[in-house]
């Protein structure tokens, strides 16, 4: 789950005219599985900033109608083979300090991905639901980001198409704004999926060469489009390609949220031990471990 100034530029990407998809082309579940093979690490750690705010569009700029609400948080995930477990905990601001997310992903399609939340005021740990059923629609620490938005998807769980080849814009770290071709995936829902996503059907559009996310759109179930996905400043680290802001717009709401990579460490030893509720609940001991894990954190 790998992502700001306010005021908030328009976070819309500007689309080149279409080019039809050539035979010469990836079909799209090869672009699609590309796509996931980018996306996967041993292991994540990083410091993330998240903003989030209402908004209004004035002068082609999308301008905070309030102060943005932002926090700060230290997150660690782990592949254990195809599944991922990860664990989010918030370190600003101070009245939210240890309020902390431990998910379980499994790439089994039979099983339904588990998150826990633990509120240090209440004491307790919460079960969080990532489907579109459940009350909070399992946001993301109160963002505009749903768990869904930032699972690795099942690939057996949508009818993939290629649409569409065309270049997107997108601010390059040192360059500015390039245009990048990109292929545009359609992705729908089929089986359980569909009846849990919040959505009915997505479209991506994945950098033809690196095979990363450049933009997302998600359209409800009553065929409206809900939020559209951004990325900016794409770096390597470790010789992957990763956005050091990501943007999510819900046009519905006229909220947005802004995720901002502040530091970063790939593929480091990470304890299944840290990946616990115990560590989740007790921050003695999950603070042993994150003092390791911020020592490897590069900007």
């Amino acid at each position: 789950m790998n992502i700001r100034t306010i005021i908030l530029a328009a976070a819309g990407c500007a689309l080149a005219a279409p080019a039809l998809a050539t035979t010469e082309s990836m079909n799209a579940q090869q672009v699609a599985q590309k796509y996931d093979d980018e996306l996967r690490h041993d292991a994540v750690t990083a410091k993330l900033k998240l903003s989030t705010c209402g908004y209004k569009v004035e002068q082609a700029q999308m301008r905070c109608t309030e102060r943005p609400r932002e926090r700060v948080v230290e997150n660690v995930a782990k592949s254990y083979g195809r599944d991922i477990r990860s664990m989010g905990v918030l370190a600003e601001p101070i009245g939210d300090r240890g309020i902390g997310m431990l998910g379980w992903e499994y790439w089994d399609k039979d099983k339904v991905n588990d998150y826990w939340m633990y509120l240090p005021a209440l004491g307790k740990v919460k079960r969080v639901l990532s489907v579109k059923d459940s009350a909070d629609s399992g946001s993301y620490f109160g963002t505009e980001f749903y768990m869904e938005d930032l699972e690795e998807p099942r690939l057996e769980e949508y009818d993939i198409k290629l649409l569409r080849e065309e270049k997107v814009r997108v601010l390059e770290a040192g360059k500015g704004y390039v245009e990048v071709p990109a292929y545009v995936l359609e992705w729908v829902p089929v089986g359980r999926k569909k009846e849990t996503s919040n959505y009915a059907r997505s479209l991506t559009w994945i950098d033809k060469d690196r095979f990363v996310l450049l933009r997302g759109e998600y359209y409800d179930h009553d065929g409206r489009l809900n939020k559209v996905r951004t990325v900016k400043n794409l770096q390597q680290v470790n010789h992957k390609w990763l956005p050091r802001q990501v943007t999510m717009d819900n046009l519905l709401t006229r909220r947005v949220s802004v995720m901002d990579r502040q530091a970063i460490a790939l593929n480091i030893p990470v304890e299944d031990e840290y990946l616990s509720q115990r560590a989740l609940t007790d921050q003695a001991f999950r603070e042993r471990y994150l003092v390791k894990y911020r020592s490897f954190w590069k900007e």
